[in-house]
């Protein structure tokens, strides 16, 4: 009698979470449904019937059609949590586009307009759903064609990564350096010592990391001008008076227009205004400059400071490791020029520095000593 060899090939780990994710999602009648699947056809059968499992198991959030707002009700940045930056009321009649729907319908994710992170949670008593914005009548969400995912996007929903906080590099110029090597700026040639920039870091950039994040949305033609450093052709960018006055105090480099630079370059990568991205910015300056930090700085004008001490006192202003987050940069004459510092996490109205600092990348330096430069009048 011939023997027959039997061969095991090894299983891809892929499996073994299309079999913990099935499991998971089976209910009592599970248990059934795989003996039956097992008397007729095997291990062949039972591998599709835990993939069909998954799949019809996999109910993530739907998107898509409009919310029209029947009851006043508030708009949340986290629905569990209840949180609600700036008390954004929703009114009657009004409509968004629904982003996400959660599991059980309870509340929708919608899209909000014109302010800083536009996508919020409301509950689902707050309105009607729509099939779209145009629409006139309601969607009955449990039996709407429209709602049903594609295998592909059941897929697409179960590997999904979740989404990655946002992170940053703030780069703080110190002005008496940086007139050193640029005397014929306007904000250099009127500067003294007694004005703000002679004593206090002044801002350079808030900028949306990867460092290749830049010109969100911004035509050739913009795109040529900022390169040539004609920055005074650029649209001026849309301030109140309040924060354009702030701005003027923290970069003198809007003198030069340095402000539009900054915006087209960065600021339309921050997902968000220029009045946001600048009031944010201004904010994160002036934990700074009002901070332990600022004060060696502007009590130590024309002495040495260490790395070390830099980052120590990051460390007792913001938080035990801290400091490990800033990278002091200093000119070819040893004067320290700048701090870059690396910063994770949404900037919202209630953030604070010691927040983003806690989970950022840690920065490298090659300036370890440097002269804190005066004023040169």
């Amino acid at each position: 009698m011939k023997k027959h060899r039997i061969y095991l090939l090894p299983i891809p780990p892929l499996f073994y979470i299309f079999l913990s994710a099935a499991f998971a999602a089976s209910t009592a009648n599970t248990a059934k449904e795989i003996k039956t699947s097992k008397k007729r056809g095997g291990w062949v059968a039972l591998v599709s019937f835990l993939l069909l499992s998954l799949f019809a198991s996999a109910e993530a959030e739907n998107a898509g059609g409009c919310l029209k707002v029947t009851t006043a009700c508030e708009a949340y940045q986290s629905f569990r949590k209840q949180t609600n930056p700036g008390n954004i009321v929703l009114k009657e009649g009004q409509r968004y586009p629904i982003l996400e729907r959660s599991r059980k319908s309870k509340a929708y994710r919608i899209k909000i307009k014109g302010i800083k992170r536009p996508a919020r949670w409301v509950a689902a008593s707050c309105g009607e759903v729509l099939s779209s914005c145009d629409a006139q009548t309601r969607t009955t969400e449990a039996h709407t064609s429209s709602n049903k995912k594609t295998l592909g996007q059941k897929i697409k929903a179960l590997f999904k990564r979740k989404k990655k906080a946002p992170q940053y590099l703030l780069a703080l110029s110190w002005q008496p350096t940086f007139c050193e090597s640029h005397s014929r700026k306007k904000e250099c040639r009127s500067q003294t010592r007694n004005r703000y920039d002679a004593s206090h870091w002044s801002l350079h950039g808030l900028w949306p990391q990867p460092r290749g994040n830049a010109y969100c949305g911004v035509s050739d033609m913009d795109k040529g001008i900022d390169r040539n450093k004609r920055w005074h052709l650029l649209a001026p960018v849309k301030l109140s008076s309040k924060t354009a006055i702030e701005l003027a105090l923290v970069m003198p480099g809007t003198s030069s227009n340095l402000q539009r630079h900054e915006w087209i370059k960065h600021g339309t990568c921050y997902g968000s205004d220029a009045e946001d991205y600048y009031s944010d910015a201004i904010k994160l300056v002036k934990s700074v400059n009002n901070s332990i930090v600022g004060k060696l700085f502007n009590r130590g004008v024309g002495k040495r400071v260490t790395l070390k001490q830099v980052r120590a006192h990051f460390d007792k202003a913001f938080g035990k490791g801290a400091g490990d987050k800033v990278d002091m940069r200093c000119d070819n004459k040893g004067r320290v020029s700048e701090l870059w510092i690396n910063l994770k996490g949404e900037i919202l109205d209630d953030t604070t520095l010691s927040s983003l600092l806690k989970n950022s990348l840690r920065a490298g330096s090659t300036c370890f000593s440097g002269l804190i430069d005066p004023a040169n009048r």
